[in-house]
């Protein structure tokens, strides 16, 4: 069932100055709910997996390295994996098999005492390694899942390379966080499906394995550890009475939150075209992919937003694609000093010394997401 649509979005998020009148690849950005499955996924003949790094880097440096590992055990690292992580189990003593399927990552991981092989993972790629006789205990499939073309094929590889007391871990963004929070703006051309805790039961069941524990994590992930045991803890219970409690499996959920974001996007432009008309001047802060595809579902372009700041020096002199607002350093803000300035991600959690003297020249911060709203000064 297709929930929600937000138009034609451009591929990339950052557009180089001397690119700005060459022709912008765009898809159609949707999402449908399976009401079998309760799997939400983009609806496109296109799956783009141009970008080398996983959409959330480094969550498993946390991940305690004497959990399963010891010596002689059996890591099979899939990409996106942390290297420090990977150098840690190699120190407990494990043997750390890395498949990284980006050559320009493979090139720079020589001399890590890691077996790295240039392959991508897939029930194909399983099957080479299940009849050299792998059997791994500890799998890091990581957000392989999120973006992976055959679903199926990758839960199938895991389960049939995975020894009987073996856990694989992975890290997939909470769609039910998603929704709730009216974060539309995370549906992205490079992440093709979005799980709920029963999204990922029903797919591990049908390859014979179940989740074992949930973590939560920032930004809205949780981090799973699946087995071949039939046991759980009392957290994946917990999970799945709050989503049967709140109708996530209940495709009204799902229409419920397009309407929503229709609403969050009708409340916007009319607060920024408000403030326009009345001689307020906007900016905007963040120039994250998040932001653009915010940006351009609600059509809000220079007319309305005259420029974006951010502290990154890579996106800097840059243009958010699509509406190609030019890119500045903070410092921009107090010196041209706008009205408002519209949050397209959270500032700094100390806030930068651009970002005090933009606020105490009188500059006023718009909140997005979850709803718009002037912040009161503080």
């Amino acid at each position: 069932m297709l929930f929600l649509s937000l138009g034609s979005i451009p591929l990339s998020s950052i557009l180089r100055g001397d690119c700005l009148a060459d022709f912008e690849e765009r898809r159609s950005l949707e999402a449908a709910f399976c009401k079998r499955c309760s799997l939400v996924q983009l609806v496109s003949d296109l799956l783009v997996n141009a970008a080398p790094t996983p959409l959330v880097t480094n969550l498993l440096e946390e991940l305690p390295g004497d959990r399963w590992i010891g010596p002689g055990s059996v890591v099979l690292a899939l990409e996106g994996s942390s290297l420090a992580q990977l150098q840690s189990f190699r120190q407990a003593g494990a043997k750390v098999i890395y498949l990284e399927p980006h050559p320009e990552r493979v090139r720079g991981l020589s001399g890590r005492d890691l077996l790295i092989r240039n392959e991508r993972f897939g029930r194909s790629y399983a099957a080479t390694l299940h009849s050299e006789g792998l059997r791994a205990d500890v799998i890091l499939a990581n957000q392989l899942p999120s973006y992976h073309a055959d679903l199926n094929g990758l839960f199938e590889g895991l389960a049939m390379l995975l020894s009987d007391k073996g856990t694989v871990v992975m890290e997939l963004l909470y769609v039910l966080e998603l929704l709730e929070t009216r974060r539309f703006e995370r549906f992205s051309h490079q992440q093709a499906y979005y799980f709920s805790v029963r999204a990922v039961h029903g797919l591990a069941r049908r390859h014979g394995l179940w989740i074992q524990d949930i973590e939560p994590l920032a930004e809205g992930y949780l981090r799973y550890f699946l087995s071949k045991t039939h046991s759980s803890t009392t957290s994946v219970d917990h999970y799945l009475e709050q989503e049967q409690k709140l109708g996530l499996n209940d495709a009204l959920y799902y229409l419920e939150f397009a309407a929503r974001t229709a609403a969050v996007r009708e409340a916007l432009v009319a607060l920024l075209t408000e403030l326009r008309a009345r001689g307020r001047r906007v900016a905007a802060y963040g120039a994250s992919s998040q932001g653009m595809v915010l940006l351009n579902y609600a059509g809000l372009g220079r007319e309305v937003i005259e420029f974006v700041v951010d502290p990154d020096a890579s996106k800097q002199g840059c243009f958010l694609a699509g509406v190609h607002i030019p890119i500045y350093p903070l410092k921009k803000l107090p010196e041209q000093q706008p009205n408002y300035l519209l949050l397209l991600e959270p500032p700094p959690r100390q806030e930068d010394a651009q970002l005090k003297a933009y606020l105490q020249g009188g500059g006023k911060f718009i909140l997005a997401l979850p709803h718009p709203e002037i912040l009161k000064p503080i």
